[in-house]
């Protein structure tokens, strides 16, 4: 068996086992603070739609997994109707009958006993969560290193990586005058970040050293943070791309605009005309070189984001993410509904929909399903989470889905067509 992030082109039998395995990388559960397990609970939420996605992301040979909620019997008719959509839209899916459902809290405990003879087993993240699968600490050590912003800070010059002006210290270390200095070079912002969550959670702009103490104020002393120049959206771009690293090649899989609503990442922006000049694409391909030095490849092939701005020929580097991305999932229901050669631009985003009006916006999507709507744009759905959030008094849950073609039209057919609380990220979104 092998446990890894296998980039979903693979012909044999794969076992799908995503959970949230973020903050556990680099933290132990009984040291996350109140904010941290608050943010790994939303995490956790988000991950379910990742799981819905994987009946997609995967073939009828694999098998895939969910949280124990989804097995409800309200939940399942939702999941069924998801599948629904999949095989409506072309694509044939992980079939339900295989599906196995596990506690959340025990979920890997739960995966070790029943993957059975499956050869690959596809995981989020390699984590110490899922430790009882991999049990390899050199595994686990090569994974933290990838991952971590500091490491990169520290070793981007030494490979020929360029990235914003950085400074890396622990918490202890505000009041030195390096930091002083770095602050008044590169002010009035930068961004400060630190080791957690995908989705912009761990990561925040300050002014002051004082603004940087009050965001930490739940961490030790010994937390290391990295300080990096704010770069211009005026001026930059800000993307990211999946990597294929293998053990014989590393190619870019996709590319995407990075969308944000309200400082957090909600989706991306896909079009064929995203293309990056061969300077920018040899700098990424390099990146992917210092991961697979690191240790990040195998036979079959790993996924490998890589988050970026850039500004004409100008490329920086930001963020290494050795694990599945949300913008792989859409990425490749694009490839799937054969749609990831269009100029046409699709959007994926995260939104939320009232639990009570669940089944109005699940008649939406299926009237302007792919391949059947009769507007300018059409829905493909990706994912949904069975777990409400409580908001402004009202039971929310996530769902997950691509808009193709024409976004605004998309804006004004929704607007007439449910209730003014459905879908209101989708407002925040503008598309230049």
């Amino acid at each position: 068996m092998k446990i890894g992030s296998f980039f979903p082109n693979q012909t044999s039998p794969v076992f799908f086992a995503l959970s949230a395995d973020d903050l556990e990388l680099h933290f132990l559960r009984e040291d996350l603070t109140p904010k941290q397990l608050a943010d790994d609970a939303e995490n956790k939420n988000l991950m379910c739609t990742l799981q819905v996605a994987s009946l997609y992301m995967g073939k009828a040979s694999d098998m895939t997994s969910f949280y124990e909620e989804f097995r409800k019997d309200n939940w399942q008719e939702v999941l069924k109707r998801y599948h629904a959509f999949f095989t409506k839209i072309g694509i044939e899916p992980v079939p339900l009958e295989t599906a196995k459902y596990y506690p959340m809290d025990s979920y890997y405990d739960r995966v070790e006993e029943e993957r059975g003879d499956i050869e690959l087993v596809a995981i989020h993240l390699l984590s110490r969560s899922n430790q009882i699968l991999h049990t390899d600490a050199n595994a686990l050590s090569m994974s933290q290193k990838i991952n971590s912003k500091m490491h990169l800070a520290r070793n981007a010059s030494k490979v020929g990586i360029p990235v914003p002006e950085t400074l890396v210290c622990k918490k202890s270390e505000l009041e030195n005058l390096n930091v002083t200095e770095f602050l008044n070079n590169y002010g009035p912002e930068v961004m400060l970040k630190v080791m957690g969550l995908s989705g912009a959670r761990n990561v925040t702009s300050v002014d002051s050293i004082m603004s940087a103490r009050e965001y930490l104020k739940e961490y030790s002393d010994d937390l290391e943070l990295v300080l990096q120049r704010k770069l211009d959206h005026s001026k930059w771009t800000e993307m990211t791309v999946d990597l294929l690293i293998s053990d014989s090649t590393i190619k870019i899989a996709n590319t995407r605009k990075i969308l944000f609503s309200q400082g957090l990442w909600v989706g991306n922006y896909l079009n064929a005309n995203l293309a990056l000049i061969d300077s920018q694409q040899e700098i990424l391909i390099k990146v992917g070189e210092y991961a697979r030095e690191m240790g990040y490849s195998c036979p079959e092939g790993l996924n490998c984001g890589i988050d970026f701005f850039i500004k004409g020929d100008d490329i920086l580097i930001t963020e290494i993410n050795a694990r599945y991305t949300g913008g792989l999932f859409p990425a490749e229901m694009l490839k799937r509904i054969s749609m990831d050669e269009s100029t046409d631009g699709a959007v994926a985003f995260f939104d939320m929909v009232t639990l009570e009006n669940l089944h109005d916006y699940l008649d939406f999507v299926d009237r302007h399903l792919f391949g059947h709507s009769k507007y300018g744009f059409s829905i493909a759905p990706m994912g949904f989470s069975p777990y409400p959030i409580q908001i402004e008094g009202q039971d929310k849950i996530n769902v997950w889905q691509i808009v193709l073609g024409n976004f605004e039209e998309f804006k004004q057919i929704k607007t007439k067509e449910l209730k003014p609380d459905e879908m209101q990220a989708s407002n925040l979104i503008f598309l230049e």
